[in-house]
C-alpha cells in the first residue's frame, strides 16, 4: 500500500483544479475518488486510475522527447514516489504561505506613518 494514498490524492486534486479549465478532465474525478477510497481500505484501485494515468503520463513525456523522464515515470515506484514528494512538498509550501498570510495580517510590514500616500 502506498505511503497515506497520497498519489491518488495529488492526481484528485490536480484534475479538481484542471476540471475547472478543461471539461474533459472532469470524468476523471468520479474515478479519482473511488481510487482515493479504495487505497484508504486497503485494497487495489478498482477503477485502476493510478495505473491509466501513470501511462498517459509517461507516454506524454516520450512523445515529447523526453524519454528518460517518460521512462521513469513508467515504473510504478517512481511514479508513486515522485507524487508523494509532489504532494508533500505543496504542503509544506501551502503551510508555510499559510503561515506567513498570518504574520501579515497580524503586522502588515507598512504601517501608516511608513508608508501613507
Amino acid at each position: 500500500m502506498v505511503l497515506f494514498c497520497i498519489p491518488c490524492l495529488v492526481l484528485l486534486f490536480y484534475f479538481a483544479v484542471a476540471s475547472i479549465f478543461v471539461p474533459k478532465y472532469r470524468i476523471y474525478i468520479k474515478d479519482g475518488w473511488g481510487c482515493f477510497i479504495d487505497k484508504i481500505r486497503g485494497k487495489k484501485c478498482s477503477a485502476s486510475f493510478d495505473n491509466r494515468m501513470r501511462l498517459k503520463i509517461s507516454s506524454w513525456f516520450i512523445d515529447r522527447g523526453m524519454n528518460k523522464i517518460g521512462k521513469f515515470l513508467y515504473d510504478e515506484k517512481n511514479f508513486n514516489w515522485t507524487l508523494i514528494i509532489i504532494g508533500v512538498g505543496t504542503t509544506i509550501l501551502s503551510v508555510y504561505l499559510f503561515i506567513v498570510l498570518v504574520q501579515f495580517m497580524i503586522s502588515p510590514p507598512c504601517g501608516p506613518e511608513t508608508c501613507s500616500i
